[in-house]
């Protein structure tokens, strides 16, 4: 398979660099040019990021090929994006050939201070035993050209004009205030680095100066260095990648100074201040890569400068007018054509048939159709992720006191894209709920349901998990469980060449331990989201750097649930009475005994339906209470629609699933010693108003909390504040996530650590 463009790069990247990368997949898709990715994960400082957003949006919507480098694939030219994803080599070979490898170079080679950033020649030849093909490197900007320029011995060769990073304009409305007269807003946006920032606390006030006419907005924070400089006219934002154009459309300036220290490759958040509108104020070292767009000055000129602009609305309107036509006179995505038709002629390539049509887009389907070039469509519903086939993924499963483990894996191995295959491993007896789901499982017995000794179990555990990865041909491995246990470490340590993902919910209670050093033999670390996370003081709260934190995550969606009338005929009432579910989990740590009766009693005494659920993994109980029906049932969230008022515990499925699918619940805490803190989750829903507490310890009360669920004041104020409630499901992330991992190609980690120990 053949085509024109392939993009290497590192989508967990922000800023410059995805953003180069995103739009010239655009620009490639919209004039014709047959293009995918071959994703990189090449710094480990980065690991808890996923893909950047609007670049994955891109991947998704355009239903971009993402490329393993295993397959037999052929393109003319390979764009490599940053040098830092290939300072070393892949764990495994890589099958794709080009017939040239393009460095687009958004790193420069050495800071302000003249220390170097990474070693040009170990990036060239990796390139170049990557891909089988010369490197050329393609600096982004004439500060990055001067400093290859610069280098006397071994130079590599260069792209003979700049690469610069391409903006949409359409990305970028012009503002449409009046010019300012009196009154300036000026502003930056960019990472919460030091290095970004003026050296010296006289330039930072020169640059952003504490004027009553003058107000300062900043996006993206400020270093804790800079916080005691923020004067009294300062308004700080987070970063958010969908609102930058919002945010440039609310200022009048740019200002831009950085650190001595640093070297700005190119300067996207410039080019699209300047796309924007905003007259830009930028260090003279700008010069020669912005002209005329920009006005150049030392920070303590700001003022006047400002002043200069604020006296003459006219001669804002004109550099405003040239900051646009700047961008789009060099950066602008219209000139897409003219230069790839330009690069290819500088390459020595046949340029692709589309590139004829200079400046026109021209439909993708009709010249694929057409020219026999490769642009792959996937069947319409889903992006397609890989030409290489389905990838495997192991879920590797605990026996939990109940079923949260195999219920979080069961939400996230269903939400996959069809180029994953989802296998399961478990310890619990839920073993056949998982297979009645349609997934492959196998199942082992844990140490005290066979009666035999840690050690032993979790030696035969390593060899069970060792055949399984092998038989099944595994690619990742996810293990959703709160500590890593040893026989799963041992295989870890045998099989580094695996992606191994730990699924770790947090709630956990300060009496419990965890090696903080646990996280970092893990390629990945999820956290399920909680609803209650400002009351989780366990220790995980202080472990979230690198870890990947997602919404909550649950099995049932609410679109996927029954209507009341199905799931109350499956549940075997009647749809027009009031009707309670009783979940008191599988009651095999912790003892509700007293408690249940009560609450069936209370709620028989309101005349209200009830379903005794039965835990799946529990034997049907022989104390059934008269006027309620036992049922087990799984998942209990498909028949909510037919459910008016839940009693479950706190465990985090029960908790998350009333809670987001909009059910009323009494919410019995598990308050056994290795237990998380189901009471802080239950306090935390009555305080909200979107549940109430019933400790089991608390028999005497519970007549009055059921009163009190039923009452009209109460539903009123819960059905108020669960409609304020926004729901995304974690599942959908969680998989996303995963599958970045899996299809993405590591040269994150040692090479010789990569290989399996068998």
């Amino acid at each position: 398979m053949h085509f024109d463009i392939v993009h290497a790069a590192d989508p967990r990247f922000y800023g410059g660099s995805s953003s180069a990368v995103r739009v010239e997949i655009q620009s490639a898709q919209q004039f014709g040019l047959s293009t995918a990715l071959l994703p990189f994960l090449g710094v480990s400082d980065i690991r808890s990021r996923r893909f950047e957003e609007r670049l994955l949006d891109v991947l998704e919507r355009q239903e971009v090929p993402w490329l393993t480098g295993e397959e037999a694939v052929e393109c003319d030219i390979l764009f490599a994006h940053n040098p830092l994803a290939f300072a070393h080599m892949p764990t495994r070979p890589l099958r794709l050939r080009s017939k040239v490898v393009l460095l687009s170079v958004q790193h420069p080679p050495f800071d302000g201070a003249g220390n170097a950033q990474y070693n040009i020649d170990v990036v060239k030849r990796n390139l170049e035993r990557m891909f089988g093909a010369p490197v050329i490197f393609a600096p982004v900007g004439p500060k990055v050209r001067n400093q290859f320029e610069d280098i006397i011995a071994d130079r590599p060769e260069l792209l003979r004009h700049d690469l610069f990073n391409l903006i949409d304009l359409d990305e970028w409305p012009i503002r449409t205030a009046q010019p300012p007269r009196e009154r300036a807003v000026i502003g930056r946006h960019s990472r919460r680095d030091l290095l970004k920032w003026p050296d010296t606390e006289a330039e930072s006030r020169a640059a952003y100066p504490d004027l009553g006419n003058v107000q300062v907005k900043v996006m993206g924070g400020v270093p804790d260095q800079v916080v005691p400089l923020i004067g009294s006219n300062w308004n700080i934002l987070p970063y958010s990648s969908s609102g930058v154009s919002q945010f440039l459309n609310r200022l009048d300036f740019y200002v831009f100074f950085h650190s001595r220290r640093w070297v700005e490759a190119f300067g996207i958040g410039i080019a699209e201040a300047m796309a924007s509108g905003l007259v830009t104020i930028l260090d003279p070292s700008f010069r020669d890569l912005f002209e005329d767009g920009a006005v150049y000055c030392r920070p303590e000129e700001t003022t006047n400068v400002l002043e200069r602009f604020l006296a003459s609305p006219e001669a804002f309107s004109a550099q405003s007018a040239a900051a646009r036509a700047l961008v789009e006179k060099k950066f602008s995505t219209s000139r897409y054509p003219e230069r790839m038709r330009a690069l290819y002629d500088e390459l020595g390539l046949s340029s692709p048939p589309a590139l004829a049509t200079v400046g026109k887009a021209v439909d993708a389907d009709a010249f694929s159709a057409s020219s026999g070039r490769a642009t792959v469509r996937s069947r319409p519903g889903r992006p397609q992720r890989s030409l290489m086939g389905r990838r495997r993924v192991l879920f590797v499963a605990t026996n939990g006191i109940g079923l949260g483990h195999i219920t979080r894996l069961m939400a996230i191995a269903e939400r996959m894209s069809p180029d994953m295959e989802p296998v399961f491993l478990t310890m619990s007896a839920g073993s056949s709920i998982i297979e009645a789901r349609g997934h492959p499982v196998d199942y082992i017995p844990s140490a005290p349901k066979i009666g035999v000794t840690d050690d032993s179990w979790n030696e035969v555990f390593a060899q069970e998990l060792l055949a399984a990865v092998e038989a099944f041909a595994i690619n990742s491995v996810v293990f959703d469980s709160n500590h890593p246990f040893p026989g799963l470490l041992k295989v870890l340590a045998a099989r580094p060449d695996l992606n191994w993902v730990w699924i770790r919910r947090g709630m956990w209670a300060s009496r419990h331990g965890l090696d903080p050093s646990m996280q970092h033999r893990f390629d990945m670390v999820i956290e399920p989201g909680e609803f209650a996370a400002d009351e989780d003081h366990g220790i995980t709260a202080q472990l979230r750097a690198g870890v990947i934190g997602v919404s909550p995550i649950l099995l049932v969606d609410n679109d996927d649930r029954l209507s009341r009338a199905e799931a109350a005929s499956a549940l075997g009432v009647d749809p027009a009475g009031l009707i309670a579910v009783v979940q008191l989990g599988s009651e095999r740590n912790f003892d509700v005994s007293r408690l249940r009766p009560a609450i069936i009693d209370g709620l028989l005494k309101h005349g209200v339906q009830i379903i005794d659920a039965v835990n799946p993994l529990a034997p049907k109980r022989e104390d059934h209470i008269g006027g309620t029906v036992q049922k087990a049932i799984y998942p209990i969230a498909r028949y909510f629609n037919a459910v008016d008022l839940m009693i479950t515990t706190a465990g985090y499925n029960s908790f998350h699933e009333s809670i987001y699918g909009g059910i009323p619940a009494i919410f019995v805490p598990n308050e056994a010693p290795e237990m998380d803190e189901q009471a802080i989750r239950a306090a935390y829903a009555q305080s909200s108003g979107l549940g109430l507490c019933l400790r089991a310890v608390d028999v005497e009360r519970a007549h009055e909390t059921i009163e009190l669920a039923l009452s009209d004041d109460f539903l009123t104020q819960y059905h108020m504040r669960a409609a304020r409630i926004v729901f995304a499901n974690g599942a959908r992330e969680a998989a996303l996530a995963i599958e970045e991992l899996a299809f993405s190609v590591r040269t994150d980690r040692a090479l010789g650590g990569s290989i399996a120990r068998v």
